[in-house]
């Protein structure tokens, strides 16, 4: 049994224990270095954009809480607003706006709340002591899920670990289909940093592989549901913007702009975050900018279409010590690092100053999405794109002397093509019957089409009473590996070969509410690991 103070309690099979980063005191450190001109222009124009927003929003934005004074006409709603009372947000004929907010985040009540097959985080209502500007912010906060932080930044390979699993293992998603990708040919999994607040809703979190909807998810599922515009009668866009400051020298600007016109919803985020860092040459510089568009359709339909970028600038921490066998470099306004410090992350060498020792990342998301509820179903269609590149420096020990060390271009430009189609049905009391297929095509800039995934699935949520309640599932797998060039035994060249496989995945969870803080659950599945490379 895992419980944290103020958070509802799982009783289950598996114990894990949350990490917290420890905050190192307030420290200025000096203006970050290795950075380049072109950020700092684009950090600066954000800021800007920041400070205009906050002048701005008092006379944009009009709060949907405000009071109908007496004289004055309140927004046309289906019941009458009398004077000196809240008004409600009106209803139209024609609607864009968030899905359902089930729950809350955060150590306030009713923060966190217990569905018979996931958890639900709001983050309207999260509230933390720390900065809160990317998802691990808030994940780090969750029993069951640990953060292993090798520096307080934005890190694209952040280490995040799910049951006792890392991101290799659970899939990450983003509105229902998966960012998640095997190839591994940007040498990560899932890029953390571009997973910013901005534009985010609310997370579910799917204990597990029981869901049959998603592949490669022995520790589970992360689905990030994304923010829509809302149309409101008042056209004038609603305007937010904040700014922080930090330790080590720490600036976190985000805004956002939403509105509707017509049929049409849109919401805008954009946002920059820039630190020293606690380390020498450990800084980092990075900036997002996402926009998502809504459109209603006759009988309720509705065809959506996002664009999500983001870039970062890492640097690696370098030896920062006097006595190192190889440089003399020291500079006091940061930590004594020797040469045989741990202090780089999991599968790197150490790196020195005198070279060039950071990374810049890159990724992009692009969805299309379009739905239509038909009586008591709903049918939806998903189209998405991925681009991810890295390119690496690092100034290294190599055969006795320093030397500077590159990766990058097209061994580490990847991308991702996706097609899902879902058909949930709702034409029962006790039954909710979910069909679907998906496909993913993954490659490397450098070796193309490396892998084909697709699968059909069918699921049934079964409420047996009030209390408990089964998910059932089956899922079927196809995988086409078209492997990376490599000498088998007894042969003179290189080759490709094609790996097959195809097998069944079936599902089983049933769980027991005892009441709204507490429940039980057994769950019995089998799924499939992508080997990766």
């Amino acid at each position: 049994m895992t419980a944290n103070a103020g958070l509802p309690r799982r009783i289950c099979f598996i114990n894990n224990t949350a990490v917290n980063a420890w905050q190192g005191p307030f420290k200025k450190g000096p203006a970050m270095k290795g950075r380049g001109v072109p950020m700092r222009i684009k950090r600066k124009f954000i800021r800007f954009l920041m400070l205009f927003g906050l002048i701005s929003v008092p006379s944009m934005a009009q709060e949907p809480g405000q009071k109908c004074l007496p004289g004055t006409n309140c927004p046309q709603q289906e019941n009458s607003c009398p004077p000196g009372t809240v008004c409600p947000q009106k209803k139209g004929k024609i609607t864009i706006a968030p899905e359902t907010v089930v729950v809350t985040a955060g150590f306030q009540e009713g923060a966190v709340t217990l569905e018979p097959t996931k958890t639900v985080i709001d983050l309207a209502k999260f509230e933390s002591s720390g900065s809160v500007d990317r998802v691990e912010d808030v994940l780090k906060h969750i029993t069951g899920i640990d953060i292993i932080q090798g520096t307080g930044g934005a890190d694209p390979q952040q280490v995040v670990m799910m049951r006792g699993f890392d991101d290799s293992r659970f899939q990450v998603a983003v509105d229902g289909r998966p960012v998640t990708a095997p190839t591994a040919g940007a040498d990560t999994f899932v890029d953390w940093s571009s997973l910013t607040m901005g534009n985010i809703e609310r997370i579910e979190i799917i204990r597990g592989s029981a869901s049959a909807r998603y592949e490669n998810s022995a520790g589970g599922i992360i689905n990030i549901i994304t923010k829509k515009g809302i149309r409101e009668k008042n056209e004038v866009p609603k305007v937010s913007a904040e700014s922080s400051y930090s330790s080590f020298n720490t600036w976190t600007t985000r805004g956002t702009i939403s509105g509707g016109v017509s049929r049409l919803g849109y919401f805008v985020n954009f946002g920059n975050r820039s630190s020293d860092g606690f380390l020498r040459n450990n800084y980092y510089d990075g900036m997002d900018y996402s926009g998502r568009l809504d459109y209603a359709l006759p009988k309720k339909g509705s065809v959506s279409a996002s664009y999500k970028r983001s870039d970062l600038e890492l640097g690696y921490p370098v030896v920062n010590s006097s006595a190192s066998k190889y440089t003399s470099s020291f500079d006091p306004d940061y930590p004594f690092v020797p040469d045989d410090a741990d202090t780089i992350r999991m599968g790197r060498l150490i790196s020195y100053p005198g070279g060039k020792s950071y990374k810049v990342k890159k990724a992009t998301h692009l969805d299309l999405t379009y739905s239509q509820p038909i009586r008591n179903s709903e049918l939806s269609f998903k189209f998405f794109k991925d681009y991810g590149s890295e390119d690496s420096y690092s100034y290294q020990l190599a055969s006795g002397k320093l030397s500077q060390a590159f990766s990058g271009q097209g061994d580490r430009s990847e991308s991702t093509f996706g097609v899902m189609a879902d058909y949930q049905m709702n034409f029962w009391a006790r039954h909710s019957l979910t069909l679907g297929y998906s496909q993913r095509r993954m490659e490397v800039a450098n070796t193309p089409d490396i892998y084909r995934i697709q699968g059909g699935y069918i699921e049934d949520q079964y409420a047996l009473t009030n209390k408990l309640t089964l998910n059932m599932g089956l899922r079927y797998m196809h995988v086409r590996e078209y492997s990376y060039a490599y000498k088998a035994p007894g042969e003179s060249t290189s080759t490709r070969h094609r790996i097959y496989t195809k097998l069944f995945l079936p599902k089983f969870t049933a769980t027991y509410h005892f009441n709204p803080t507490t429940e039980v659950f057994v769950s019995v599945n089998r799924d499939y690991h992508f080997p990766g490379c």
